[in-house]
C-alpha cells in the first residue's frame, strides 16, 4: 500500500510539475518593445511641401541605437508590416472604404529590448498594436484568387547577397522618382523572395487587386531594382512600364491563378492609439 501511495503521489507530482509547465508556456508574454511613442503624422501637403515621396518604403530596420523608425503609415500599412501581409490579404477591416481611416497616420518610434533579435520585431509591432489600438485578429486558410510570383522567361536578374542576421544591417527599399513624371525606381537590398513579393506589392500598390503569394521556390537573400510607371499612364499606351513588366526584367513573372493562403480577419480596432 504504501509504495502504492507513494508512486501515486509522485504522479500526482509530476502531473503538477508537467502541468505548472504547460502554464507557463501558455502564458508566455509575446515579444514587445523595451519602450515605443505613437504620435499622429502631419499630412498638411503645406507643411510637408509639395512633391514629397516617401522614399524609405515602411521596413522594421534597427539602426545601431536599437531604434525602429515607422513614418507615415495608416492603421492598414501597420498591419501589413506587422504580420508581412500585402493589403488584399487583410479582411474584414473597418478602414476598407473609409477614406477617414486612410488619411489616419503614424509615425512610431521603438526600442528593441537588448536580448531581442530581427525575426522578433514584426511580433513586436503585433503586440504595440494590440496593446495601443486593441487590434485583435485572426487567421484563416482559403483558397481565392491571387498573383503568384513565379520564375519567368530569361536569366534571373537578382543579385544573390549574404545572409546578414545583425538587426541593425539594411533592409528594404528605397523609391525614388524616375527620369519622367509619373514614373519611378526602387532599389532593394537584401530581400528573401517572400519579401520582395510584398515590398513589389508596397511599391505599386495601383497593379494589386488580389493578394500576391510567393511561389518562386528561391531560397536565397537578393538585392534588386525596378523601373516602374503610374498604372494611369501604363493605361494612356506608350513606352510607359508596368510593374509587371518591371518584375519580367528581373527574370520573374506574376500569373494570376488560385490559390491556398492564410488571410488576416480584423475582429476588432481602434482608430486611435490609447496614450504614449
Amino acid at each position: 500500500m504504501t509504495l502504492q501511495l507513494n508512486g501515486f503521489n509522485a504522479t500526482l507530482i509530476l502531473a503538477a510539475v508537467v502541468s505548472g509547465q504547460a502554464f507557463a508556456q501558455s502564458v508566455q508574454k509575446r515579444p514587445e518593445f523595451e519602450v515605443a511613442s505613437i504620435r499622429p503624422y502631419i499630412t498638411d501637403a503645406a507643411k510637408v511641401g509639395p512633391g514629397v515621396v516617401d522614399a524609405q518604403m515602411p521596413n522594421l530596420s534597427v539602426n545601431e541605437s536599437r531604434i525602429v523608425n515607422i513614418v507615415n503609415l495608416n492603421m492598414q500599412n501597420l498591419v501589413m508590416l506587422a504580420y508581412g501581409v500585402g493589403g488584399a490579404q487583410i479582411t474584414n477591416a473597418p478602414w476598407r472604404g473609409d477614406p477617414d481611416w486612410t488619411n489616419t497616420r503614424f509615425s512610431i518610434v521603438a526600442k528593441v529590448p537588448a536580448d531581442g533579435n530581427k525575426q522578433d520585431v514584426p511580433l513586436m509591432l503585433q503586440t504595440l498594436l494590440a496593446d495601443r489600438f486593441h487590434l485583435a485578429v485572426h487567421r484563416e486558410q482559403k483558397t481565392t484568387a491571387v498573383y503568384a510570383l513565379e520564375i519567368g522567361k530569361g536569366p534571373l536578374k537578382l543579385q544573390e547577397v549574404k545572409a546578414d542576421d545583425d538587426s541593425s544591417s539594411p533592409s528594404g527599399c528605397v523609391r525614388s522618382y524616375g527620369s519622367r513624371d509619373g514614373w519611378f525606381n526602387a532599389n532593394c537590398k537584401g530581400m528573401t523572395s517572400a519579401r520582395a513579393a510584398q515590398a513589389i506589392q508596397s511599391l505599386g500598390p495601383g497593379y494589386f487587386d488580389k493578394p500576391v503569394v510567393d511561389l518562386t521556390g528561391l531560397t536565397g537573400v537578393y538585392d534588386f531594382s525596378v523601373e516602374w510607371a503610374m498604372k494611369a499612364l501604363v493605361q494612356e499606351g506608350g513606352d510607359a512600364p508596368s510593374m509587371f513588366a518591371a518584375v519580367e526584367k528581373l527574370g520573374l513573372k506574376f500569373v494570376s491563378t488560385n490559390h491556398a493562403m492564410e488571410l488576416i480577419v480584423v475582429d476588432h480596432c481602434d482608430k486611435q492609439p490609447t496614450e504614449n
